[in-house]
């Protein structure tokens, strides 16, 4: 959402099933990030089969708002509207509050007339006070220099000597598009279930790859032919983004995960991204000390969910007391079967 002022004249806010063209809008827009593209709606129908909703907002037949939807109906995990699943802030982009609360109505009357439990509004500034909020997570972001060699000198002394380390260590460093897609999912796939999470699989970065070719951007490295560390990444005018990324365990010792993050902040650097988005960490979690360390910054995240009237909030949070032992199963399991099991189980999440 941007904005704060209120027009006067109301909005009418349209529901389509098919991608919509928000281009133009979202170009002009500042707040815009290639999150509020509605192609992830094809993408994640496609590929994980949730079902896109595309709300968009209009006065005097002028665009002013927009907010793209996902359901998901699990009878494990119950049903939702997410705005946008597995991304961190996609919610409601708006040019004013009037426009920002006639998206929030109408996707409250969405959830209804569709059956599902929770709409979930994933924002970076709360478009509501009285629903229950999430502000568990943080995403990471820092600003950075205009080319390689300003950004290392951007880089405390500490975190450059550990980086020297790692450069000893014989690695070598791909980066490409959608032919990398098979190297990165083998390291990112055993990295998921060694934190107890299903991945997704292949397909998915496959169809991102595909609908954002000039925006997507994979790094792997690897040491000896293995692959070590890799990345799935994704650029747009708000910076350089980092919404997947892994490395194998076994070899952490080597540091291919710190050689990875600053291959990964030389090439935004020298491709002018200005800003690079760590993605989202739970305070004070291992992953947030490290992105601490590169001197990225925490911006709070508001998850903010809106369920019927009287009605409890579920509680689907891996941290939970329901679904931690089955977090530490999944840490267990053959990497062959995670990898199987994976796909089918996210695309139940979000």
């Amino acid at each position: 959402m941007s904005g704060s002022a209120t027009s006067a004249a109301p909005c009418v806010v349209a529901v389509d099933r098919e991608v919509p063209d928000w281009g133009a809008y979202l170009a002009a827009h500042p707040a815009a990030t290639i999150y509020h593209d509605p192609r992830w709606g094809r993408i994640l129908r496609d590929a994980c089969g949730g079902q896109p909703f595309y709300l968009t907002a209009r006065r005097s037949a002028a665009v002013v708002g927009v907010l793209l939807l996902v359901g998901q109906k699990s009878l494990l995990f119950g049903s939702r509207l997410t705005s946008t699943p597995y991304f961190d802030a996609a919610g409601i982009l708006s040019d004013d509050d009037g426009a920002a609360s006639a998206l929030l109505a109408r996707a409250r009357e969405l959830r209804e007339a569709e059956g599902y439990a929770v709409l979930e509004l994933r924002q970076l500034t709360p478009v509501a006070k009285e629903d229950a909020t999430r502000t568990d997570k943080v995403t990471l972001w820092l600003d950075i220099a205009d080319n390689s060699e300003a950004m290392w000198e951007q880089l405390k002394t500490k975190v450059r000597t550990k980086v020297r380390k790692t450069q000893k260590n014989d690695f070598s460093l791909a980066v490409g598009g959608v032919e990398l897609v098979d190297a990165f999912h083998d390291v990112y796939s055993r990295a998921m279930r060694d934190l107890g999470s299903p991945p997704h699989g292949r397909r998915i970065f496959q169809r991102i790859a595909a609908e954002f070719t000039a925006e997507t951007r994979l790094f792997v490295v690897r040491r000896g032919g293995a692959a070590h560390a890799a990345s799935f990444t994704l650029t747009d005018p708000w910076g350089f983004h980092v919404p997947w990324s892994g490395s194998d365990y076994r070899y952490r010792n080597l540091g291919a995960n710190r050689f990875l993050y600053w291959e990964m902040l030389a090439h935004a650097a020298e491709a002018g991204a200005g800003r690079f988005d760590f993605g989202r960490s739970t305070v004070d979690a291992g992953t947030y000390e490290f992105k601490r360390e590169w001197g990225a910054e925490p911006v709070q995240l508001h998850w903010q969910q809106f369920v019927a009237d009287g009605a409890a909030v579920p509680e689907v949070r891996p941290d939970s007391g329901k679904y931690a032992r089955m977090v530490e199963y999944w840490k267990k399991l053959p990497l062959p079967v995670a990898r199987t099991l994976g796909p089918w189980l996210i695309r139940q999440l979000s």
